[in-house]
């Protein structure tokens, strides 16, 4: 005889529905009854089967009720061992039902939030009414067979053992799986789908597992061991890590908030991969590693969590996981932190921060704190004053700390702090981060990092990742894409493809063009020829990211038709008309991905990674490119951010494209006459400030941007008109014209509502620099010079120290933004003839092609800088360092080089260029010429004909062949004379 829940709640006139109102009083109170009528009938724990009375039922009808349902089942344990102290068998037997409805309960959740096809399958509309396909065919023979093997109760004390060391390998939740399974498939899960989903669920199980026997910690004594519960666990303390005796013992106290979360972080193991029915942890291949700036450089690859746990004892050295954006390092934390929760606690205790969710404190202490997001941070901050406790703390993204005041000193000042905190013997730090940061680092610092770089894969790591690739899909979709690769010598090292051979060496990109490839959308014709020779990936990732907004929204069409069949059982694999129909819910794409995009540039513009939005904002968004968590269960706000960097990053790109775009288009007024949507120039500016204010425009989305703009259809966009418009902005802003009027400080509060501590100097200084950064790029493309200073043949329109001045407002974004982030490519070919340059440090930089014609370059630092083809004819380099220079073809005639910094190589070619190393009467003196040209001064009020104190409202439009384009001198603001100006442009557009 076993007991049913829901018969004696009927016959209490009792719903499951109304329980959910209960209070943790008025339940227990209930389970109470319960256990007094089990005791008059004589029935045991193992008469209580919660999760067969659940599986029995249509998901419709149990859909939300499950929660209430499991923790009516941890009242029933606890009322039980009130009666009588259960026997540990008993207790393994309800407390695997309580963990396993709240880890079904979850994945649940995940699927409705996933918008999954199955339960459309599932829950079917009948007369306005919902109604299951379970209610058409329950009960179901297969499933009730497999239910009678878990009902009534039978768990000896050996299974309950093997239960609690083995957990999903054990014979109860194998039993528990298999009917889990079959209850999916009969609410329109597809087989392969529904074990896929299960499989999530035993990977969160030991989380739950642990939070039971937490929350019902007395009655469930005998099971503490095996969860490593509390202070039930004493180490030997002369014994490693790995080599530790268990001695277990008893203690009344435990720490509700550190066991929580830790719970937290064997549960989040569930979490799906991106819009996968599987999770990360089922294709994830262990990263190796290589040490970085040692004598070992040239070692063999090191597992990662292996060499942590080998250095567990190093007090002296931070360990520090470095890579570029993609090759795992966020992947590889959240694994560290499961895998050391369950086996090296209590020695250790994981604590995983985001370094991009902290906020800036006091001291460490409150720092670190403040990047936990649950109620653990209140015993973190204890732990570390006290020290009663030992400490691994994972500490992901030094690379995204978020802005403050400090600027770049930020990641110096940490990093000092935690070697401080880990010199005191107790705690151990495990920092990661972006490769670039860490070569920005101060010397004294470097020593004491115990480096190690992510190997890109190889063979190795391919080979398993597709043994993990075909039990996620099927045999025939990994065959396919492994020919596809093989096919076209991926994994050669002298690949005919470079650029995508580079790719597939981070998992992320293989996983993507994994799902592409296994839908259809990325093939050869994704890979013409004309790839072969791009020195760069950045084109591959703009067909890579369309190429992933087809596969979502079905959207930007294309010609021709895909002709792969889904067969049945396979459907969860691929992007079904059905699962984009549930996504979009009857809206069109394109206002989808727009909302998507102003997302994303809110998200950049906070420059905290993320944004706090109202929940009913969040809908719709697709998991391939957002992820959301509350940010507390009494309000409805959301923490809103990117799943990864880099899908961020595609977003980002295409969303600032758009916006430049917009300043190119024209609209018709009443009269039929054409102008510009975004019209007069201080529109322009309000445009740019909103847009590019935020902060420093990082290379790789510059080039992604770039990218976006050269695939736009020509008709509807004008890179000569988006240079004219820039420049004209540009010109303007090297004169302080628009930081006069204030316009920076009037988008400060934008900023500064999505949490960006951004201030006035700082917002200006971005503008510039990343409009100078844009204009680069786009002569680059037109493949002409571009004149920062302007022209040097007409005063008026000339301001040599237009890169000088733009260089010191940049360094209250950090001491060297400019040179930083310049020097790779955004200089190459300028036109600088005549600029005033001196004093300024542009170490490695790369000045292929400049043209530095009667430049004053005077005390001016050029360590490392590549002057190839440079023409400095004219130019005044002298007391300039010229240490490592490289002058391979470069035009030195009449170039001084007096008391330059230069070796005897570098010294004999510049010689016979027809450089100067000693003064010659025919020239100025030396002081006059390191005296700087007469600066315009950045007072509005001070007018000169470049920049006039009054600048026009509107920019004049003029016409070159055919194409509208601004004028290159400010005109008078005179309304007539525009509108007779604007008009002549209309037979001409």
């Amino acid at each position: 005889m076993d007991l049913s829940i829901q018969n004696w709640l009927a016959e209490h006139n009792l719903e499951i529905s109304i329980l959910q109102g209960f209070s943790p009083g008025q339940m227990s109170g209930l389970a109470y009854r319960i256990v007094k009528d089990m005791e008059v009938k004589s029935l045991t724990p193992f008469d209580i089967c919660t999760l067969a009375e659940v599986l029995e039922q249509p998901l419709s009808d149990v859909q939300g009720k499950i929660q209430v349902i499991a923790q009516l089942t941890a009242n029933l344990l606890h009322n039980l061992s009130q009666i009588k102290p259960l026997k540990r068998n008993e207790g393994t037997w309800l407390a695997f039902q309580t963990a396993y409805l709240h880890s079904l309960q979850q994945v649940l959740e995940q699927e409705t939030s996933l918008q999954r096809s199955w339960l459309d399958r599932a829950i079917i509309p009948v007369g306005g009414h919902r109604n299951t396909l379970g209610q058409l065919g329950f009960p179901n023979p297969q499933l009730q067979a497999l239910l009678n093997t878990i009902r009534p109760g039978k768990l000896t004390d050996t299974q309950a053992e093997q239960a609690l060391s083995l957990i999903a390998d054990s014979l109860l939740v194998q039993q528990m799986n298999n009917a889990t399974v079959a209850w999916l498939v009969a609410n329109g899960s597809e087989e392969v789908e529904a074990k896929l989903i299960i499989q999530r669920l035993v990977h969160g199980l030991p989380g739950y597992l642990l939070a039971v026997i937490i929350d019902r910690a007395a009655p469930l004594a005998q099971l503490q061991k095996f969860v490593r519960l509390g202070n039930s666990y004493s180490p030997n303390p002369e014994q490693s890590a790995q080599t530790q005796s268990t001695e277990f013992i008893l203690d009344d106290q435990i720490d509700l908030y550190l066991e929580n979360y830790r719970a937290s972080l064997l549960s989040n193991c569930s979490q799906p991969l991106f819009m996968e029915s599987f999770a990360l942890k089922d294709i994830y291949v262990p990263p190796q590693g290589i040490p970085v700036g040692t004598e070992k450089q040239s070692s063999l690859p090191v597992d990662l969590i292996t060499w942590v746990w080998e250095r567990l004892e190093d007090t002296q050295n931070i360990t520090v996981i470095e890579s570029p954006p993609g090759y795992g390092k966020t992947s590889f934390c959240q694994q560290l932190a499961a895998k050391a929760a369950w086996k090296l606690y209590p020695q250790w205790m994981p604590v995983l921060i985001r370094l991009r969710d902290i906020t800036y404190g006091n001291n460490l202490i409150d720092t670190l704190a403040s990047g936990i997001q649950t109620d653990f941070r209140i015993s973190f901050a204890d732990i570390l004053r006290q020290n009663r406790l030992r400490l691994l703390l994972i500490l992901d993204g030094l690379d995204e700390l978020p802005p403050c005041v400090q600027g770049t000193m930020a990641e110096k000042i940490l990093i000092q702090q935690l070697l401080q905190l880990q010199s005191q013997g107790k705690h151990q730090v495990v920092l990661t981060s972006n490769s670039k940061v860490l070569k920005d680092l101060y010397p004294e610092v470097l020593p004491q990092l115990q480096r190690l770089a992510i190997k890109p894969w190889e063979q190795d790591e391919w080979r398993q990742w597709f043994q993990y690739w075909t039990n996620v899909q099927s045999l025939n979709v990994a065959q396919n894409y492994f020919t596809f690769l093989k096919q076209e010598s991926i994994f050669n090292r002298h690949s005919k493809l470079p650029q995508l051979s580079s790719l597939v060496r981070q998992p992320l990109m293989l996983y993507l063009l994994g799902i592409l490839h296994r839908d259809g959308l990325w093939n050869n014709e994704n890979l013409p020829s004309a790839y072969k020779e791009q020195k760069t990936h950045i084109p591959l990732l703009w067909e890579i990211y369309q190429s992933l907004n087809r596969w979502l929204l079905g959207y930007p069409l294309t010609t021709g038709m895909q002709t792969i069949l889904w067969r049945a059982g396979s459907a969860h694999i691929h992007r079904t008309p059905e699962a984009i129909a549930n996504l979009l819910k009857g809206g069109e794409p394109a206002d989808l991905l727009a909302k998507m995009q102003a997302i994303a540039l809110q998200i950049l513009h906070s420059q905290r990674h993320h944004i706090i939005d109202s929940q009913a904002n969040i809908h719709q968004l697709p998991a391939l490119y957002f992820t959301h968590t509350p940010t507390s269960a009494k309000n409805s706000s959301v923490r809103l951010e990117f799943s990864h960097t880099q899908m961020g990053e595609l977003l980002c790109a295409e969303a600032i494209a758009n916006q430049l775009q917009i300043l190119t288009q024209c609209q018709k007024n009443t009269h039929n006459k054409q102008f510009f949507i975004v019209e007069s120039t201080d529109d322009v500016a309000h445009h740019l400030y909103k847009l590019l204010g935020y902060g420093i425009l990082s290379q790789n989305l510059e080039e992604l941007v770039l990218e976006n703009l050269r695939r736009k259809d020509q008709a509807n966009f004008s890179w000569k008109i988006l240079c004219d418009r820039l420049q004209y902005f540009w010109y303007a802003y090297c004169g302080g014209y628009w930081l006069n009027t204030g316009i920076a400080n009037q988008h400060l509060s934008y900023f500064h509502s999505l949490n960006n501590p951004i201030t006035t100097e700082q917002v200006n200084a971005a503008v510039g620099l990343n409009v100078f950064l844009l204009l680069c790029g786009i002569h680059r493309h037109l493949q002409t010079p571009f004149s920062p200073c302007g022209n040097p043949d007409d005063p008026t329109q000339f301001y040599p120290q237009a890169l000088t001045i733009l260089n010191a407002r940049t360094s209250v974004l950090s001491p060297h933004a400019f040179i930083q982030r310049t020097a790779a490519t955004s200089l190459v070919s300028l036109n600088l003839s005549a600029a005033y340059l001196s004093q300024m440090n542009l170490t490695s930089a790369n000045l292929t092609g400049v043209n530095l014609a009667g430049a004053n370059l005077t005390g001016v630092n050029l360590t490392g800088v590549n002057l190839a083809s440079a023409n400095l004819t004219d130019a005044n380099l002298t007391a300039a360092n010229l240490t490592k220079v490289k002058l391979e073809s470069a035009n030195l005639s009449n170039t001084s080089l007096i008391d330059a910094i230069i070796d005897d190589v570098n010294r004999e070619v510049a010689s016979n260029n027809g450089a100067i190393f000693l003064p010659q009467p025919s020239r100025q003196t030396q002081e006059e010429d390191k005296q700087p040209p007469s600066p315009v001064s950045n007072d509005s009020s001070v007018g000169t004909e470049a920049f006039p104190a009054n600048s026009p409202e509107h920019g004049v439009i003029e016409s070159a062949e055919g194409e509208p384009m601004l004028p290159s001198e400010f005109e008078n603001n005179d309304q007539t004379e525009f509108n007779s100006e604007f008009s002549k442009i209309q037979t001409q557009v």
